[in-house]
């Protein structure tokens, strides 16, 4: 089956206007550079996790599946123990882009986004793959979009996003069976990139 989507959007939802300002804007702004570099594959986000609580389907693993490339706006709520649904969906997609690329592929799949806490970016993700800083975006800033020098970055971000599209065009993938890590790989995951402690034994695993 043909890719569904240029991009999957990985957020953490907020309650306040912060994330969801920017969520939104940064969604607009890219879907608007895209739509001329490539058709019909649009960007995908999940809608309701802008509205609060922690969602996760299968219908949503499939939309991560059927993606050429996953976008993480991190922020240093983005690897929780308490909520791992974004770290399922970056251990996912790690897992896509080796099944999906060439040993040593010079270009990644997975494309980091840093509102906030640039510092505490995991240093395999800060040292390996392309990083963009969006950590200067106030509430009083006017829309991604009319901002230049955000726009400049989103602009090279959708070229780069196209030519992966590119690449994987022929490419048939089969979303069937896909299903997100287990709770053995995230627990693991959080305890290399994000320092968060191993679960003692018979402790129950946080839910995603």
């Amino acid at each position: 089956m043909p890719f569904q989507h240029a991009c999957f959007i990985s957020y953490r939802h907020g309650q306040q206007q912060l994330m969801k300002r920017f969520v939104e804007d940064f969604y607009e702004a890219l879907s608007s550079e895209l739509e001329p570099l490539i058709d019909p594959l649009r960007v995908y986000r999940d809608v309701l996790r802008l509205q609060g609580g922690d969602f996760y389907n299968q219908a949503l693993a499939r939309s991560l599946c059927e993606s050429v490339c996953m976008i993480m706006i991190f922020t240093p709520t983005y690897f929780s123990s308490d909520h791992t649904y974004c770290t399922r969906e970056f251990a996912a997609m790690r897992r896509i882009e080796e099944s999906r690329l060439q040993p040593n592929a010079e270009h990644g799949l997975v494309i980091p986004v840093v509102l906030r806490g640039f510092d505490q970016l995991p240093e395999e993700v800060k040292f390996r793959r392309q990083v963009y800083k969006f950590d200067q975006f106030l509430m009083s800033d006017e829309k991604l979009a009319r901002n230049r020098k955000f726009n400049l970055e989103i602009r090279k971000m959708a070229e780069y996003i196209a030519a992966r599209c590119r690449e994987l065009d022929r490419l048939a993938i089969d979303c069937g069976d896909f299903a997100m890590p287990g709770d053995d790989e995230v627990v693991t995951l959080l305890a290399r990139v994000a320092g968060c402690p191993a679960l003692f034994p018979g402790r129950e695993v946080p839910n995603a």
